[in-house]
């Protein structure tokens, strides 16, 4: 399992470094036409509108710090818990990439995450398949990847706190 681990943390930057480049400008050109079209995506494009590039590297940071934790006590521990948020955070970070896919389809147009969430899907499903046999089906493995999936979703929120606080500080 450990030579599998460590791929998650390596995939994620490279899908995020396109994110940290491009997003940032990209929505500021886009919002309206965006939330002309999508209404209801305001809420979520507002967060984002003020976000300079410099925060959403501060952003992104924290979220690969918060990972390498993760891997460094997966890697250290044999604590089905413990591999079970590892495989979750793994989960939720394919749903991730689907997610960005949908988002250029729905809009019809690239986003700065739309290139590596494409070629990041293969290597990443690869990842899936080849470390679901590590993972048992017991109760603190299944409790594991809950509390993974659902970290993920948790931690994106903390991650854009830190970079807007970043923002202000700087």
């Amino acid at each position: 399992m450990g030579k599998y681990i460590w791929l998650l943390p390596v995939i994620f930057m490279f899908h995020d470094m396109e994110e940290i480049i491009g997003l940032t400008d990209w929505i500021r050109k886009n919002y309206n036409r965006i939330v002309e079209r999508f209404p209801a995506s305001e809420r979520i494009l507002s967060r984002y509108k003020e976000i300079t590039t410099a925060g959403m590297a501060v952003a992104i940071y924290e979220e690969l710090l918060v990972l390498l934790f993760i891997c460094i006590l997966t890697d250290l521990t044999n604590i089905p818990l413990v591999t079970g948020i590892w495989f979750g955070g793994l989960l939720g970070f394919t749903l991730h990439l689907f997610i960005h896919i949908a988002q250029a389809i729905l809009i019809r147009s690239y986003i700065p995450a739309l290139i590596t969430s494409i070629l990041s899907i293969p290597p990443t499903i690869w990842l899936v398949v080849k470390s679901a046999v590590f993972i048992p089906m017991d109760t603190p493995s299944i409790l594991g990847i809950l509390i993974g999936i659902s970290g993920v979703a948790v931690n994106l929120k903390l991650a854009h706190m830190t970079g807007q606080w970043f923002q202000k500080v700087s």
